[in-house]
This record gives C-alpha cells, sequence and structure tokens, in this order.
C-alpha cells in the first residue's frame, strides 16, 4: 500500500482545553494539587495525557484566542511528513490561518503539512458537511487507485459512530483509522500508540476502525475558533 495520509483537526485534537482549573495551575502535566481520587487526575496524568507545553495567544481577524498544544505531539506528527512516512494534512475551520499561523506556532512548513480547502471562509459554506465530504470524496479516490493509500482522520467531534458506519459503506480498499480524542487533553498516548501502529501496520486492521478516548463527555462546542 501507498503511504498513509493523516487529516487533522487542530481544536479538541491538537489544541486542548483543560478545565480552567487546569489551566491556571499551569496546564496539562502539572496536576500534582489535585487529590489522587480526583478522576482529573487520571484524566490529565502524563501517563495519560501529553503535557501541553505549548501556550500562545494569536490574534486573527475574528478575535484572539489561547491556545494550548503539546510540542511533543506536534513534533513527531511533523517528523512522519518530513520523513515521507505520511502524508498529513489540515482538515480544521482554522482553515484559512493554518499556513501564517498554526504552521509557525506548531514548527510545521507548509510546503509539508497542507491545507484542506473544504468550506467557504466568506460565506461558511460546507462548515456543516465539508470535512466528512472530503474523507469520503478521498475514500473514494483511494478505491480507484491500484496501490491505495490508507488513511487517519484525527477529529474529536465528528469522528463518531454514524461516520465511521457512512464510511464503512464505501468498502475503503485501504484501512481508514477514526481518532476522537477527549477535547480536555487532545491525542492521548494511547492514542497516538495506535496511530503509529496503524501507520506502520494498516493491513492488520477493519476496513474502518473508528478509536475514541474513554473519558469523553458531552459538550456543546469549543471556545476556540
Amino acid at each position: 500500500m501507498n503511504r498513509p495520509v493523516i487529516y487533522t483537526d487542530f481544536d479538541g485534537v491538537l489544541n486542548a482545553f483543560p478545565d480552567d482549573k487546569i489551566q491556571r495551575r499551569g496546564g496539562v502535566g502539572h496536576t500534582g494539587w489535585l487529590k489522587p481520587d480526583d478522576p482529573r487526575a487520571i484524566l490529565y496524568s502524563e501517563d495519560r495525557a501529553f503535557p501541553l507545553t505549548g501556550n500562545l495567544v494569536v490574534n486573527v481577524p475574528v478575535g484572539h484566542f489561547r491556545i494550548h498544544w503539546s510540542r511533543e505531539l506536534a513534533n513527531a506528527i511533523h517528523a512522519l511528513a518530513v520523513d515521507g512516512i505520511a502524508e498529513v494534512s489540515w482538515l480544521t475551520t482554522w482553515q484559512p490561518y493554518c499556513d501564517r499561523i498554526l504552521d509557525p506556532a506548531l514548527g510545521w512548513d507548509y510546503t509539508i503539512e497542507h491545507t484542506i480547502q473544504w468550506y467557504d471562509p466568506v460565506t461558511r459554506e460546507g462548515r456543516l458537511t465539508g470535512k466528512f465530504e472530503q474523507i469520503s470524496s478521498r475514500v473514494h479516490f483511494e478505491n480507484q487507485q491500484d496501490d491505495p493509500s490508507p488513511l487517519v482522520w484525527l477529529d474529536d467531534e465528528e469522528c463518531h459512530d454514524t461516520a465511521r458506519a457512512r464510511l464503512e459503506e464505501f468498502s475503503p480498499a485501504a484501512s481508514v483509522l477514526m481518532i476522537r480524542p477527549d477535547e480536555h487533553i487532545g491525542v492521548s498516548r494511547r492514542q497516538w500508540k495506535l496511530i503509529q501502529d496503524f501507520i506502520a501496520h494498516p493491513g492488520a486492521y477493519p476496513s474502518v476502525t473508528l478509536d475514541e478516548e474513554p473519558t469523553i463527555r458531552s459538550h456543546s462546542g469549543h471556545f476556540g475558533l
């Protein structure tokens, strides 16, 4: 099979949304003040979560946003792209600002990590359906290839069981891995190990695999972009 293709969201995936008190205390990886029986101590422990070593306020035309991310995780994804192990593309509502804001912040290169144009930033047409349409379109494209690429889709809101079932109906020629992180920590260490294993052995996986972090809580939407 051809090299895998990674599509990644930003908010809730790389840009984590820790509880307010966690943020005030210094972010994920600084939770020693939590009592051992506090469930957040497990959620935010370094055994589960990457420390959010990146902390920055970014200015975009629609407002000012503080972003928290793991440099360790961002660097590891970037290394996959630089080394040619995987193709990496942004699939995020930050679409208009990936090249000039997110890539410099994370140390990524817009000539290596590309940005998918999946919605109209002026009319906002496509915001509700565009992500799934991009993934399904790529599945259909790979189904026509002699050497299809496996797909990895990282999204804390749109990677869910309904989307998984719809993708299965397309009978992907190469396996698809859907990762739904817990927005409070972003991609977990366990999920990152799963992504690495999938990239190394995509043929060992079913046509579509959905992995949801067990600590996910319902939410009404992000306070990001």
